[in-house]
């Protein structure tokens, strides 16, 4: 008979480890999960809350008539038909689509290392496009952020600038650009794409009109 004494044998060693490894493993893969869930959850959180911000700027500029300003900088349209909803269908057959196609859906978009060079005042009063876009988006945002940290991040605005209409914020501090037609790579990420799959594998936050 064996002794209750002896301990375990190297083979019942050998399976409570396995054991042990494999509910360790479990537990590592679930806690990384909802980690990732919830930044996604706070990069969506951080769209909507830019979203509000912007659109309460831009009404403003309708407002006093300063519309006309953000158009200058508005380069070209965003074609509707590359930008897929978070519902799977394209932008132009959306609800927003025949709105949109008629004024045109414009985008301004920053990084974090546009961001810092804003706040160092390199754009400043130069007259170049791309300057006078990046101190028209952080202008939008700045006026009603309490938390600016937030912006040190990729973002994209797309706007109607005839009319005022902010129709989506797209966010992420966890990327280093956003992108409309070129591929993933080096943390730079294509934004066509809104649906939640695809967003939530990159960690983009979205917020919009359909």
């Amino acid at each position: 008979m064996k002794n209750k004494n002896d301990g375990f044998t190297l083979a019942e060693l050998i399976v409570s480890l396995a054991i042990l490894l494999i509910l360790a493993s479990l537990g590592i893969v679930g806690i990384l999960s909802y980690q990732d869930y919830a930044d996604f959850k706070r990069q969506n959180s951080y769209a909507q809350t830019l979203f509000a911000v912007a659109q309460a700027q831009l009404t403003s500029y309708s407002v006093r008539g300063t519309l006309p300003e953000l158009m200058e900088v508005s380069d070209s349209p965003v074609s509707l038909g590359g930008i897929m909803t978070p519902e799977g269908i394209t932008a132009d057959e959306s609800e927003r689509g025949l709105s949109a196609k008629r004024n045109g859906i414009y985008c301004l978009t920053g990084t974090r290392e546009t961001y810092e060079k804003y706040l160092q005042g390199e754009y400043k009063g130069k007259t170049d496009l791309e300057s006078r876009q990046y101190e028209m988006l952080y202008g939008i945002f700045e006026s009603y952020m309490t938390d600016r940290a937030v912006l040190s991040a990729a973002i994209a605005l797309e706007y109607d600038p005839k009319t005022g209409i902010v129709y989506s914020v797209l966010y992420s501090d966890r990327k280093n650009s956003f992108t409309y037609t070129a591929q993933n790579k080096n943390g730079r990420v294509n934004i066509c794409d809104r649906r939640e799959d695809y967003r939530s594998e990159y960690l983009i936050g979205y917020y919009g009109l359909e």
